[in-house]
């Protein structure tokens, strides 16, 4: 996370904020109270509320060390959340802001759902959360919206996190840089799921065998999907895929984890 990713986020909040009332200042203050940050309307001696919204937000910003930058962040979005601005799903010019903010908050490791909920962006640790951790992940990836760069990194997470949820469960070990393709080709083994038609005998189980080999398959090109347009890695570029097409790899990713799940919950741990 770099200083020039913090300030287009604190650029994205002021823009958000000088054409959105409310919030009005007094909310601001509530806002930068929660935060322990200081940040008046006025100049010191002044007494003339002179400083604009978006200014306000700078200082604050300018002035809050490491510590406290995740609870502005936190604090600026709940006085959204609370002023019903992310309900304004038919102003276009409120929602292409709200896209842009969302998309500088992902480049600083953070998710911002469409209804505003706030979450640290990445796999969750499902070693420490088990299927609660899991199921979290998922819904990360059904709540994506409809931004592409969001849908794109919660699909590769979400994999990962299925595919070691499968592992932990079975008592296997997987080391931290073991590809995504490796570990989803290892889950599938351990819930029975067979990709060599050879192995199997009758017609529809080789038929469906040959459906499973490309499991694999899709995890890689969703990893190298997600590395080139989607959120992490510090991306800067706009993703250029459709939203069409990422509706397709949210599909077919949350098909996989659920096949993934069923079929590792029937298999016998024993």
């Amino acid at each position: 996370m770099s200083a020039e990713d913090i300030w287009a986020v604190v650029a994205s909040f002021g823009e958000i904020f000088a054409v959105e009332s409310p919030p009005t200042h007094s909310d601001m203050d509530v806002a930068f109270r929660r935060a322990r940050v200081l940040s008046p309307q006025s100049a010191p001696g002044s007494g003339i509320f002179s400083i604009s919204k978006a200014r306000r937000i700078t200082n604050a910003f300018d002035q809050a060390d490491e510590g406290k930058v995740d609870g502005l962040i936190r604090a600026l979005i709940s006085s959204l959340v609370a002023k019903r601005v992310f309900e304004k799903t038919h102003d276009e010019v409120t929602q292409n802001l709200l896209a842009e903010l969302r998309r500088n908050l992902a480049r600083v490791g953070w998710e911002l759902s469409p209804a505003g909920a706030l979450a640290p962006l990445g796999v969750i640790d499902v070693q420490v959360g088990g299927r609660e951790a899991l199921e979290q992940q998922i819904q990360r990836l059904r709540n994506s919206g409809d931004d592409v760069s969001l849908i794109l990194g919660a699909a590769k997470d979400s994999l990962e996190a299925g595919a070691k949820f499968v592992l932990e469960e079975r008592q296997e070990r997987y080391q931290p840089d073991e590809s995504l393709e490796a570990l989803l080709n290892r889950a599938m083994k351990l819930a029975g799921i067979s990709t060599r038609p050879a192995d199997v005998s009758s017609e529809a189980s080789k038929a469906l065998a040959t459906i499973n080999q490309s499991v694999p398959k899709i995890a890689e090109a969703v990893r190298k999907v997600r590395n080139d347009q989607g959120s992490g890695h510090g991306r800067t570029v706009m993703a250029t895929m459709s939203m069409s097409e990422a509706a397709f790899i949210r599909d077919l990713t949350l098909s996989v984890i659920n096949f993934l799940l069923s079929e590792h919950n029937a298999q016998p741990r024993w």
